[in-house]
């Protein structure tokens, strides 16, 4: 089978390795679509760690790595395996070790994906593992009912994040400096976006950021008076200054944990049923073949994520 190969800086390679057998506990999935993760591929090709900033990358770097967004069609099945069958529609919520995703096939366990219903498409589906991840994070809120929220960052964790919070029952607002994904927004109508420069001295109770920049946190913690949330990877530093100490204001870390059966039926439930547009991060489609072309529309902003077809895209 294909699979895309990012073997030094700046560099890739298409090439042919083994079709994957399933263990006992694995199923094979055909990938069907793959989307970006927009700071891994950026990172990964210009050779720099996701999470340490100073830490170089090992090339070559595994084969279909750093795919990991993907949604497929189950085409074999481990002994051990109960809950998945052959030709089942899935989409990853995580994938733990080994290759990746940007490859015509992958083994995966059971408990790494989730079995889509008919009514969900492939461009819905293909970012679920991301939903997942901002889905923890909203929940570890204690309620968001009634309760006002400003979302910060326009990124496809951001998208997201505007309408599960909204969909659970926040009041939100999400602010970014980029004026073309603030008008991305406000045109689909999936949120109410501004530029950072106009929310005057508007308060919040609650506070998500789907940044990281230290920057970001900190502009929200002028705002914010009950609880933040940093959904981003941190870099840099923010200060915890003694008026938040008299406001109680709780500052938190984003805290990754299982996501269970009623997570994930509320997944379903917000996409298929309650209006959650997922498919409007997937802006941009790019062979895996021209796959320097997809890092660049990435570098430049000009995509929110890039997608890929494997069958046909290499």
């Amino acid at each position: 089978m294909k699979a895309l190969q990012i073997v030094g800086k700046e560099t890739f390679e298409i090439i042919d390795v083994p079709q994957p057998v399933p263990q006992d506990d694995q199923v094979t999935v055909r990938i069907e679509i793959v989307s970006t993760c927009p700071r891994w591929d950026m990172s990964m090709m210009a050779g720099k760690d996701m999470f340490v900033a100073n830490r170089e990358v090992e090339y070559p770097l595994p084969p279909g790595f750093p795919g990991h967004e993907m949604a497929g069609t189950v085409t074999a099945v481990g002994a051990n395996v109960r809950s998945l069958k052959v030709g089942d529609r899935v989409a990853a919520l995580e994938h733990l070790a080994g290759n990746g995703s940007y490859a015509e096939y992958l083994n995966y366990r059971e408990d790494e994906l989730i079995k889509l219903p008919d009514n969900v498409s492939w461009k819905q589906a293909v970012s679920f593992e991301l939903l997942k991840c901002v889905m923890i994070g909203l929940l570890q809120f204690d309620d968001l009912k009634g309760k006002s929220m400003l979302v910060s960052g326009l990124g496809p964790a951001g998208l997201l994040a505007i309408q599960a919070a909204r969909l659970l029952g926040a009041n939100v607002t999400a602010v970014d400096i980029n004026k073309d994904r603030i008008a991305y927004v406000n045109k689909l109508g999936i949120g109410n976006a501004v530029h950072a420069e106009e929310l005057g001295d508007q308060r919040f109770e609650l506070g998500y950021d789907c940044v990281g920049a230290s920057a970001s946190v900190q502009s929200l913690l002028d705002r914010v008076d009950k609880h933040l949330i940093v959904f981003g990877v941190l870099k840099g530093e923010v200060r915890y200054g003694e008026h938040l100490w008299f406001l109680g204001t709780r500052l938190e870390s984003y805290r990754y944990r299982k996501f269970g059966q009623e997570d994930q039926a509320l997944l379903l439930d917000l996409v298929a049923n309650r209006g959650l547009n997922t498919e409007c991060l997937q802006t941009h489609h790019v062979p895996l073949r021209n796959y320097a072309e997809t890092v660049a529309l990435l570098r430049r902003q000009e995509a929110i994520k890039v997608y890929a077809f494997p069958p046909a895209d290499f």
